[in-house]
C-alpha cells in the first residue's frame, strides 16, 4: 500500500536524521529563507550559515530562487531599516504623551505637591529609560544593512552558493509552465496558487531576454528542484522553506492549526518525475534545529532557533492581520501589544477595563493610562498616587529591546 500512496508517508525522524548524514541528500533553499536572513540577530544569521557550511557540498538553489533574491532584496533591506523609522515615532509619541497639556493643567504643584513630586519622578525615570532604549536602538540600527551600504549578508550567500545555482528555462519552458500553471492554480494543485491573489496583477518582467510573469514564481522553483531531482547522484531531498501556506503544507485544525507535512500531491509528483526515495519540507525553525542535532553542532544557540521560529510565526499573523484588512504596522519584535499590557489591564477594575479596545497601539496604551489616571486622581487620591509610581514599571513592559530577542528591553542589553 505505501508504494502506491507514497505521497502520504512522512519520512521518520530516523529517515530525516540518516538523509542529513547522506552524501547523497541535496538541501535546496527557498528565496524567503534567504530574505528572512536580513530580520535575524547577527547571532541567528551566524548559526544559520554555520550549519549550511557543514553540509556545503550539497547545498543548491533554483535559479528562480536566486533571480527572487536578487530582485526583492533592496526593498527587504529598506523594511527592516524603516522599521527603526517606525520606533523613533512610537517614542516620540510616548514622549508627547508625558509631556500632555492635559496633565499640566491639573496644577499638581499647587494642589498636591506630593503628588506632583510623584508625577515629575514618574516623568524623569520615562526619560531615562526612553534614552537608553535610544541608545539600544541606534546600535542595532547601526548594524542593520542599508540600501547602499556593503551588503555583508549578501556576500556570504555568494561564497556559499558560489557554482551553486541552477540553470534558467527557457522562454519556451516558461511558457509551457504559464499555461500549465493556469490550469493548476484553477484546480487548487500545488505549489503556487496561494499566491494567484496577491500576485495575478503584477506586471510580467524580464531578465536576460526571458520573460516571467510573477504569479508562477513557485511553480517555476518546484519545477526547477524536479529537474534537479533527476540527477542519479541525488536520493532525497530537503527543501528549506518558511512558505507553509496550504499549497505547500497540508494543516488541519485540531485543537488550533496544526502543520502535517508536504502536501501529498507533491511528494508524488516529484517522485513520479524522478527517481529520489525521500522528499521532505523543512522550515528555518526545523533546520537550524535538525542541524543543531544530527550534525551534533553544540555551538548552534537555542536562542537562535527561537528565534526563526518567531519570525516564521510574526509573519503569519502579519499576513493573517492583511487579510482580515486589520493595521500591522511595526514587526512584532518591536510592537509592544495587547498581551504584554494584560497583566496590568487585569487588576484594574472592571469599569476601567471598559475603556480600553482590542489591538491596542502603543501610543493608544500610554495616553489610557494616562487617562485613567486622571480618572482615578478624583476618585481615590491614594490609589492614584501608588498606581502613578506603578507606572514605572508598566512603561518598562510597553519597550521590548530593539536585539529582536524578544526580552523587555529592562532585562536586555543595558
Amino acid at each position: 500500500m505505501k508504494k502506491l500512496f507514497s505521497g502520504f508517508y512522512s519520512p521518520t525522524n530516523d529517515e530525516i536524521k540518516a538523509s542529513w548524514l547522506d552524501g547523497k541528500t541535496l538541501f535546496v533553499f527557498d528565496t524567503n529563507v534567504l530574505l528572512n536572513l536580513y530580520a535575524y540577530t547577527k547571532i541567528t544569521r551566524e548559526d544559520f550559515f554555520k550549519i549550511i557550511e557543514k553540509v556545503s557540498d550539497n547545498i543548491w538553489l533554483p535559479y528562480h530562487v536566486g533571480l527572487e533574491y536578487q530582485r526583492n532584496r533592496l526593498n527587504v533591506v529598506k523594511n527592516e531599516k524603516g522599521i527603526f523609522n517606525d520606533i523613533e515615532k512610537y517614542v516620540k509619541s510616548i514622549e508627547k504623551q508625558i509631556n500632555n497639556a492635559d496633565f499640566n493643567n491639573l496644577k499638581l504643584k499647587q494642589r498636591l505637591s506630593d503628588l506632583f513630586n510623584s508625577s515629575v519622578e514618574l516623568h524623569t525615570k520615562i526619560e531615562e529609560l526612553l534614552s537608553k532604549y535610544r541608545d539600544s536602538v541606534k546600535k542595532w540600527n547601526n548594524q542593520q544593512p542599508d540600501v547602499r551600504s556593503s551588503d555583508l549578508i549578501r556576500k556570504k550567500i555568494d561564497e556559499l552558493f558560489d557554482d551553486k545555482v541552477g540553470n534558467p528555462f527557457e522562454q519556451e519552458k516558461l511558457d509551457e509552465i504559464s499555461k500549465e500553471g493556469k490550469e493548476r492554480y484553477d484546480n487548487k494543485i500545488p505549489p503556487g496558487y496561494k499566491d494567484k491573489k496577491e500576485k495575478e496583477k503584477a506586471d510580467k518582467f524580464t531578465y536576460q531576454g526571458l520573460t516571467y510573469i510573477p504569479m508562477y514564481g513557485d511553480l517555476i522553483i518546484w519545477k526547477q528542484i524536479i529537474e534537479k531531482a533527476k540527477d542519479e547522484n541525488i536520493e532525497s531531498v530537503i527543501f528549506v522553506t518558511d512558505d507553509v501556506k496550504e499549497d505547500w503544507v497540508y494543516s488541519l485544525d485540531s485543537n488550533g492549526i496544526k502543520e502535517i507535512g508536504v502536501r501529498a500531491e507533491l511528494r508524488e509528483e516529484i517522485y513520479r518525475e524522478s527517481k529520489i526515495s525521500s522528499f521532505e519540507l523543512l522550515t528555518t525553525t526545523d533546520f537550524m534545529q535538525n542541524g543543531k542535532e544530527f550534525l551534533e553542532l553544540s555551538e548552534v544557540h537555542e536562542e537562535s532557533i527561537a528565534e526563526a521560529k518567531s519570525n516564521v510565526e510574526d509573519r503569519k499573523e502579519k499576513k493573517k492581520v492583511k487579510d482580515d484588512s486589520s493595521n500591522f504596522q511595526v514587526n512584532r519584535r518591536f510592537d509592544p501589544r495587547k498581551k504584554l499590557l494584560e497583566e496590568y489591564y487585569k487588576g484594574l477594575p472592571s469599569y476601567e477595563k471598559n475603556l480600553l479596545v482590542d489591538n491596542i497601539e502603543l501610543e493608544d496604551a500610554v495616553k489610557k493610562l494616562y487617562e485613567l489616571d486622571n480618572k482615578t486622581l478624583y476618585d481615590n487620591m491614594k490609589d492614584y498616587e501608588n498606581r502613578i509610581l506603578d507606572n514605572t514599571s508598566i512603561m518598562n513592559s510597553f519597550i521590548l529591546c530593539p536585539c529582536g530577542s524578544g526580552k523587555l528591553f529592562s532585562n536586555c542589553c543595558r
